[in-house]
């Protein structure tokens, strides 16, 4: 509850130590740092009827959001900036750009003549989703980035109108980059996608046998115009995708807030807890 502009309460947590769970009730005060990482949908009681379920969810994501935006405490991020940034791709290209880094030109458009204009200027186009759709009933169901030439797209006028694109350029690849980027820490993972048909547009279709995944170290002048995308964006931490070209080019992609390293630690060696622990220490 709220007392002369004072938020006082208590909430509910699960504390996990040395991998054993213990719930747990914690004052709103007592919080110094928190991790919006990603929110689960509410499960209210399995007893009700579709409308009182849709209502029950509805109350209680909004009363949790009200209780964390509440919190007087640091940020890991907020997810304030969480939701406005992580599928604002064109939002991040024009920050990223803005510090000096490459981006893909770029096309967003309901309008089948500019896209197929777009594509023959480009001999064929990247095609991504702008929302991250659940498109069946599990976790493992997700449309990854796909080439299109210019005859696709001739052929599908309705369904651009229906449902506009996000468009990128194609650029090719020597290697792809998951660079995680912890307080003004910055940790890079080189992945060979193009050793590997299965990964060669898109390296999240995983050939983890054939694909290597390698620590390297960007280059100063890269790292430090991410660093500085970070702290224009209003993050401290973040995974950011990006491209080196044959050129020796690196170009950004796009950056996930809250993305997940667990995997980047078990085939790269990135030291990821190390550096969250020192960033979490100096907050």
């Amino acid at each position: 509850m709220t007392s002369a502009g004072a938020i006082t309460g208590s909430i509910a947590v699960d504390c996990f130590i040395s991998g054993q769970s213990k719930s747990k009730i914690m004052n709103l005060r007592d919080f110094d740092t928190a991790w919006y990482l990603r929110a689960a949908a509410p499960i209210p009681a399995s007893d009700l009827g579709e409308l009182e379920t849709r209502f029950a969810r509805a109350e209680a994501s909004v009363a949790l959001r009200s209780i964390l935006d509440s919190l007087e405490c640091n940020w890991v991020n907020h997810s304030e900036t969480i939701e406005r940034i992580e599928t604002s791709k064109f939002y991040q290209q024009g920050i990223a750009a803005s510090c000096g880094l490459l981006v893909p030109q770029t096309l967003i458009t309901n309008d089948a003549g500019r896209a197929i204009e777009f594509s023959l200027e480009r001999n064929g186009l990247l095609l991504k989703t702008l929302a991250h759709t659940q498109l069946g009933h599990g976790d493992d169901h997700f449309i990854y980035s796909q080439q299109f030439q210019t005859d696709d797209l001739s052929n599908a006028h309705e369904a651009i109108q229906t449902c506009p694109i996000f468009a990128q350029e194609y650029v090719e690849k020597r290697y792809e980059y998951r660079v995680m980027i912890i307080g003004k820490k910055t940790l890079a993972c080189r992945i060979d996608s193009q050793a590997s048909q299965i990964t060669k547009v898109d390296w999240r279709h995983y050939d983890f046998d054939n694909v290597e995944h390698k620590e390297v170290d960007l280059p100063s002048g890269i790292k430090n115009k991410l660093i500085s995308f970070m702290d224009k964006i209003g993050l401290c931490y973040g995974a950011i995708d990006m491209i080196e070209t044959d050129e020796e080019d690196f170009v950004f992609l796009e950056v996930n807030p809250a993305g997940q390293w667990q995997w980047l630690q078990q085939y790269a060696g990135l030291r990821i807890p190390e550096a969250v622990a020192e960033m979490l220490e100096s907050l």
